[in-house]
């Protein structure tokens, strides 16, 4: 069976690694995975075909339409059985012009309106949405009016590594992704280890990663007088992921909304201890607290720095809690138990003989603003009609 597994743009981050993952397992099971760009050439893009991941780009041109960039996506992904969209909007202005074999889900990775929209759209023209997460599944029920039967839950997984122990590992804090306080939280760290000093005068917090709140953060840190506790150690290669964390024991996560929490699975199975927000079928779905790691009330802290020093010099609950974080990633995150969730969502289907009735329509309400118009002139006949008043 050949599956094309549709993205945006193999840029660098956790959609991307989870499908990574998805091609690996479905390899595994024996079936044709292909990886299809369709906005864009990413950042991964060279990286996951010298991996051996068969990648294809249909990308727009500047002399094409939306609609005609949309009728060659067509073209193309008529020649899948499987169709796995990850956040590709346009391609659900197709969805009916596909033959009616084909199976199609959109997976949700992210509880962003776009996303949830993109998804939902079209949704008499798919089998089925995948959402990582309980929380966006919620969404898609109440707020997007999307079946409940339609949705199936598969979390974001890991190919888990064989992670050699460091010798070398300290008692240290480590922060790993972007320095964004809107989702990532991370003017919050500052704040809460100015409250842990006192009681852990040697503390280090090391933070890896790049982002737009970079200055804000340095500023924070400074005001705190902290420099000499946290440090930016920059961005890293996402190859040696796993080395730089296994030289650490605590993981902090001071996300303030989240989908797969990769980053959190990642430190867990090289055995750090996650100390996290309590976020509602995000987090509290993979920390179960005091026993694998600790959940403090979001934006709370005085209790994430309780649960630090709740922790920090207990040795023998440390080791305990370890053991625990590392037997939750195999035990639940591990990729193959997602490829026995898809695979349930792919034969249950088979032995259904679902088929969608499909509309035979382009559906130009997603292609948005002017979608006849060569891609060129879209951006200058928005302004000049906006100057005139025309657009808004």
């Amino acid at each position: 069976m050949k599956v094309g597994i549709v993205t945006y743009a193999l840029m660098i981050g956790g959609i991307e690694r989870v499908v990574l993952t998805l091609y690996k397992g479905l390899v595994k099971e024996g079936y044709e995975p292909t990886v299809i760009e369709v906005n864009e050439k990413g950042l991964w893009s060279d990286k996951f075909q010298m991996m051996g991941v068969h990648v294809v780009k249909v990308l727009p041109r500047f002399w094409e339409s939306k609609k005609e960039h949309a009728f060659r996506m067509l073209n193309h992904l008529k020649k899948y059985d499987l169709l796995f969209l990850n956040d590709v909007q346009y391609v659900h202005s197709i969805l009916g012009l596909l033959p009616p074999t084909t199976r199609v889900f959109p997976i949700v990775h992210g509880n962003l309106e776009s996303m949830l929209y993109n998804a939902s759209f079209n949704s008499s023209q798919i089998e089925g949405i995948i959402c990582v997460n309980p929380l966006l599944a919620e969404r898609l029920i109440h707020e997007y009016k999307v079946n409940g039967d339609m949705i199936h839950i598969i979390p974001n997984c890991l190919d888990v590594p064989a992670v050699a122990p460091s010798k070398s590992r300290k008692r240290k804090f480590v922060y790993l992704g972007r320095l964004t306080d809107f989702e990532k939280g991370v003017l919050d760290i500052p704040e809460i280890f100015k409250l842990v000093l006192n009681k852990i005068p040697d503390l280090e917090v090391d933070i890896y990663g790049s982002g737009p709140d970079k200055e804000l953060l340095l500023e924070k840190i400074k005001k705190n007088k902290l420099e000499h506790y946290i440090h930016l150690k920059g961005e890293i290669d996402p190859n040696n992921v796993y080395d730089v964390l296994s030289n650490y024991v605590y993981l902090v996560f001071p996300s303030k909304f989240e989908s797969g929490a990769l980053v959190m699975k990642e430190g867990m199975i090289c055995g750090l201890i996650p100390l996290a927000y309590r976020l509602a079928g995000q987090t509290d779905v993979i920390v179960d607290h005091g026993e694998n790691g600790f959940l403090a009330s979001p934006s709370n802290y005085e209790e994430f720095a309780s649960n630090i020093l709740e922790i920090y010099n207990n040795q023998e609950r440390i080791l305990h809690m370890r053991e625990k974080a590392i037997r939750t990633i195999v035990d639940k995150f591990s990729i193959d138990v997602m490829m026995k969730d898809y695979m349930r969502v792919i034969e249950g289907g088979k032995r259904r003989s679902i088929t969608v009735n499909k509309s035979k329509k382009l559906e130009k309400e997603i292609l948005e603003d002017f979608p006849l118009l060569p891609l060129f002139l879209v951006r200058p006949v928005r302004k000049i009609l906006r100057t005139l008043g025309l657009y808004k």
